[in-house]
């Protein structure tokens, strides 16, 4: 009896410590920092809690919203506004780190603009049933727009965590994937369960950075990629071929040089 006391004990304070110190006690894939000061170059992790039911994750592909033809929404409302109104240097800030803790190869993402909007990790051990595994990476320093009234700018990011390769038509099948992405775009990387992308929020230096008279308390600001880039950036392009979703549609093992 004791013995379970004491584990339990052991376990709460574990629990205590980790919420206080601001990471997330969730399953979700998230990021271990999930909110960041504007100005402030910052080096961060994707954490993935699970695999795939027992299978275990073999990748992951990771991408944030490009501000080229993302949706912007004020206090929760859809606005006609562009990102710049509110960020005035989003574009080239997110940069993968190399690391072979979990994956062999990490490489970055290029969107349309020839900016780095995400990075993807595969090969090597990957992540078995009952671990953690994190995925590192360096976002440059996000400023806020002075004249504009966002206290904060929250960037929705989509993350896939690959267990099995398949093609578009198997990504619903349980134990394929796990889709921490929106279930509203009309994408094939559409969540089925949840509206469920990793929040990254970054929040206004009000030393620094005062919001104008005019704002009162401030808005906050949410960016969603749209469906056209997550379709044409979420698959990972391995030496100018696409290895995910496999484009033959069969199921096979994913084997990187």
């Amino acid at each position: 009896m004791k013995k379970i006391k004491l584990e339990w004990s052991l376990f709460s304070l574990t629990v205590a410590v980790l919420l206080g110190t601001g990471l997330e006690v969730s399953a979700h894939t998230r990021f271990e920092t999930g909110t960041v000061g504007e100005g402030v170059r910052v080096t961060n992790n994707v954490v993935i809690g699970h695999p795939c039911g027992t299978n275990p994750i073999i990748g992951t592909s990771v991408v944030f919203p490009d501000g080229a033809d993302s949706t912007v929404l004020v206090d929760g409302q859809p606005q006609g506004s562009p990102l710049t109104d509110f960020v005035s240097n989003w574009g080239d800030n997110v940069r993968p780190l190399l690391s072979r803790a979990a994956f062999d190869h990490i490489q970055p993402k290029q969107g349309a603009a020839g900016n780095v909007v995400g990075f993807w990790a595969a090969g090597g051990p990957g992540m078995p049933e009952g671990m953690v595994a994190y995925v590192p990476f360096r976002l440059n320093a996000v400023n806020i727009v002075p004249g504009s009234c966002a206290k904060s700018v929250t960037f929705q990011v989509s993350i896939v965590d690959i267990c099995q390769i398949t093609g578009p038509g198997g990504l619903q099948t349980e134990g394929v994937v796990e889709l921490w992405t929106h279930n509203d775009l009309g994408t094939i990387f559409d969540s089925n369960i949840d509206n469920g992308p990793a929040p990254l929020k970054i929040t206004r230096n009000l030393t620094a950075n005062p919001l104008p008279e005019s704002c009162g308390q401030g808005v906050d600001v949410t960016v969603k990629p749209s469906a056209a880039q997550i379709n044409r950036d979420m698959p990972i392009v391995y030496e100018r071929k696409q290895i995910w979703p496999s484009k033959t549609g069969k199921k096979h093992s994913l084997k990187l040089k």
